[in-house]
């Protein structure tokens, strides 16, 4: 996924899904741990989306080692998004 708008909205209902959060509280949490993690935020997003996939091919390291830090537990199949 190329990051960008349409990869943060997707990331949003992401965190809405596993969260049972509002829009507006996806998105601050996405703001903080990129923030918290140094990452961009549409990386992040792309990372987070790639992740609840069940894929691993995401290519910023510092992304997949920030979803796993944030939202791993939470992700279906965390083992299938390893570092490395």
């Amino acid at each position: 996924m190329t990051p960008g708008r349409k990869g943060l909205d997707t990331a949003e209902g992401v965190l809405i899904a596993l969260r049972q959060c509002t829009v507006d509280e996806a998105f601050r949490e996405m703001i903080r741990a990129a923030q918290q993690h140094q990452v961009p935020l549409f990386t992040l997003a792309d990372a987070l989306v790639t992740a609840a996939s069940g894929h691993a091919e995401c290519p910023n390291t510092a992304a997949r080692a920030a979803v796993l830090a944030e939202w791993g537990p939470l992700l279906t199949t965390p083992e299938r998004f390893t570092i490395g």
